[in-house]
């Protein structure tokens, strides 16, 4: 994979966000923009949103849109579509060890929330708070609540994608 292909990935992956609902800040889309100039992207947009100061929220919103729109990004069709992907995305990083379980546990159970928090996500909600709360001293090893987040992250991936609203 190029450069100019994470970049476009990153691009992708906060426009998802956005329309998933989460909160992107408008300053990851300005530096976004930087770095995809930086690879070597170019579109008419991309320049304008990388000048910009991400505290001129609207600016940034208006041309991040253009930026998706000219780079022919796809997205999901809805918010909600957008969420299990972002979803997929992260239990499949976690799985193959590119997202330590604390992290992908805790933006699984995020985006969970936005889905109303199904039952096929909330063992790994409820092992993802409990890993928040651990403590250095505990006695308890981390991986007591790392390996069922695995364990249930794998077992996802292997069923029907989105997973039933009936799965435990």
């Amino acid at each position: 994979m190029t450069e100019i292909d994470e970049c476009r990935g990153a691009l992708r992956e906060l426009a998802i966000g956005r329309l998933a609902g989460r909160d992107v800040r408008t300053s990851h889309l300005v530096e976004a923009g930087l770095d995809a100039i930086v690879a070597g992207l170019d579109t008419p947009s991309l320049a304008l949103l990388a000048g910009l100061e991400s505290s001129a929220e609207a600016a940034v919103d208006k041309a991040f849109g253009q930026v998706v729109d000219e780079l022919g990004l796809e997205l999901p069709a809805d918010p909600t579509a957008a969420r299990w992907l972002l979803i997929h995305g992260w239990l499949t990083a976690m799985v193959e060890g590119r997202l330590s379980p604390a992290a992908g546990g805790a933006l699984v159970s995020e985006v969970g929330e936005l889905l109303g928090s199904p039952p096929s996500l909330r063992g790994i909600a409820r092992w993802s708070a409990m890993l928040d709360g651990w403590i250095p001293t505990d006695l308890t090893p981390r991986d007591v609540c790392e390996v069922p987040i695995l364990e249930e992250s794998a077992e996802l991936l292997e069923g029907p994608w989105p997973p039933s609203p009936r799965h435990p």
